[in-house]
């Protein structure tokens, strides 16, 4: 089968090589007796065609060429990697197999492609239709894995990230997600290549971030078998790792202080929180001089140490307890709770079990936290990184201004002098200012959200906006607006997390928890929201919260809303 004259060879016109449609057809396994085997510099250059010269089948049977701004990107980058197949047809040349590259030259405006002539397929119009099942029945696109694997390579052998990213048409982040992933260990490869979910380069950072800690690896496993964000799951995760650390941090300055750290309260101790001493009550500054000095961490507080007093009847403490005697601690002071009519207040019973209520709060505190710093880094990294704004902005932020809710009216001025409105947007609001007058009118809509965002992000996260999420508290940010709000960014591509999903449904948060999970979280919140019975961190019952006379109620002259605790 010979090349046509309009098939362009791209090696020096004066090389004296075989005409053919490819190097397989050169290359022999066998020579012929008396000839030798071609060098490598004989073998012809693949073949091209002017793309002038082809016209598409007219009955090709893909529908959709589905020309993305990647895919042209690349081809006006590398040019046509994969021959067309292609026939004589018509006084030119008709393509077979290859109509989606074609068209995306003609796009980027190449003047030839590769291609490979198939002269016995001019008359044979069923073999085109067969070829053109043929050819694409048995592709299998590599993994995303084996796409790390192979950047990684090419990093490897030399290629700079500058030259993957205008290879591959990928973006910083992505090329650098693609050389962290294809550092995984065998097990984790395994691990993911179970999985049915599809999986981008980023997901498998985060798990390379991961690997090496089996239960993190199992956390993230399950999140993507259930649908969830990797993102947020992987925030936690950090969170935990950055909490366990401070937690040996003070560990060991307590050790070093001289204070004894238990794993629990020990027979016969009593909190501090519960002591006095002269009269006066008994703080940890006071009691550090204290040969019974001790402390420990609740297994969901490993920050916050619980000092106590291992002997407190030896060392002359007294309970706070006015009805209790001079000395007065033995009694139902172990730290279990001691029964009806004995002196001293209840201990912390087994503290690493705390109950439902308290358990959801901690997760939903958590959760809540680690949520707004996805958020945060989404807005910046992906929403305010546009050039041009999507098309969803410009209403939200008209109807933000039209009605003007709690969040805007209490943050909007100060926002443009926020230090989040830089990290979010990239610039100072003096720096948009001065390049206000140039910035093209599509990314403008941009411009205008940036001080809604960072009202929001205050109004959600600082202070008593940490309690957004909850049905049974006062939050500087109605949970009915985070929820627009939050709405709003998931219609622009934002992944919501399950504690931000539950805001924008109005319905209670129940847990980042696996199906089949025991904790019956939605009757917890009931039993909290009816009881108001909490227990601070080191051990003390309160009731409600000290600072707001009425449960749901705005403090005083702060402008906020009442509507929280009525939604």
């Amino acid at each position: 089968m010979s090349a046509p004259a309009e098939l362009i060879p791209s090696s020096a016109p004066d090389a004296q090589s075989p005409t053919a449609t490819s190097p397989s057809a050169v290359l022999s396994a066998d020579p012929p007796a008396g000839h030798t085997q071609p060098a490598p510099s004989s073998v012809a250059a693949r073949p091209m065609i002017a793309v002038a010269l082809l016209t598409a089948h007219p009955g090709n049977v893909r529908r959709d060429l589905d020309l993305s701004a990647d895919f042209v990107a690349s081809i006006e980058a590398n040019g046509v990697l994969v021959p067309l197949r292609i026939t004589p047809a018509d006084g030119g040349y008709r393509v077979i197999d290859g109509h989606r590259r074609l068209a995306a030259a003609v796009k980027a405006r190449l003047a030839e492609v590769p291609a490979d002539l198939a002269d016995d397929r001019a008359g044979d119009e069923p073999g085109q239709y067969l070829d053109m099942w043929t050819s694409h029945r048995h592709r299998n696109p590599l993994t995303p894995i084996e796409e790390a694997d192979a950047l990684f390579a090419a990093h490897e052998a030399g290629a700079t990230k500058a030259r993957i990213r205008k290879s591959t048409g990928l973006k910083n982040p992505q090329v650098s997600a693609a050389l962290t992933a294809a550092r995984l260990s065998g097990d984790t490869r395994a691990t993911l290549e179970a999985l049915s979910s599809e999986m981008t380069l980023e997901d498998l950072a985060v798990f390379a971030e991961f690997d090496g800690d089996a239960a993190a690896i199992t956390r993230l496993t399950d999140t993507a078998r259930w649908g969830g964000s990797l993102e947020h799951q992987a925030e936690l995760l950090r969170q935990e790792r950055a909490e366990r650390t401070e937690h040996e941090r003070l560990r060991r300055d307590l050790e070093n202080a001289g204070t004894a750290v238990t794993d629990t309260l020990p027979p016969r101790a009593q909190l501090l929180i519960a002591l006095r001493h002269d009269g006066d009550p008994l703080t940890s500054e006071a009691h550090a001089d204290c040969p019974g000095r001790g402390a420990f961490f609740r297994s969901y507080d490993l920050t916050t140490p619980v000092h106590y007093c291992a002997d407190p009847d030896t060392h002359g403490h007294s309970l706070r307890d006015s009805n209790s005697g001079p000395s007065g601690v033995t009694a139902g002071a172990t730290g279990t709770g001691g029964p009806t009519g004995t002196a001293g207040p209840a201990g912390p019973g087994d503290p690493d079990r705390p109950d439902g209520s308290r358990r959801l709060v901690i997760e939903g505190n958590k959760a809540w936290k680690a949520a707004a710093e996805v958020r945060k880094r989404w807005l910046a990294s992906h929403l305010f990184a546009r050039r041009t704004a999507p098309r969803e902005i410009a209403p939200f932020i008209a109807r933000q201004l039209l009605t003007m809710p709690d969040p805007l009216r209490q943050g909007l001025s100060p926002a443009h002098s926020r230090l989040l409105l830089s990290g979010l947007t990239g610039q100072s609001a003096a720096r948009w200012l001065e390049t206000c007058d140039t910035t093209p009118a599509g990314r403008l809509p941009l411009l205008m959200l940036g001080p809604i965002a960072v009202a929001y992000e205050q109004a959600m996260t600082e202070g008593e906006g940490k309690n957004t999420w909850r049905l049974d508290r006062y939050s500087s940010c109605p949970r009915l607006e985070a929820g627009r709000y939050l709405a709003f960014l998931a219609s622009v591509g934002y992944e919501l997390s399950n504690i931000e999903q539950a805001v924008v449904d109005g319905t209670p948060y129940t847990g980042d928890t696996s199906p089949g999970d025991p904790l019956a979280a939605g009757d917890a919140y009931v039993r909290e929201s009816e009881s108001g019975d909490q227990h601070a961190p080191d051990g003390e019952a309160v009731t409600g919260d000290a600072d707001l006379a009425t449960l749901g109620s705005p403090p005083e002259d702060t402008g906020g809303s009442a509507g929280q605790a009525s939604a």
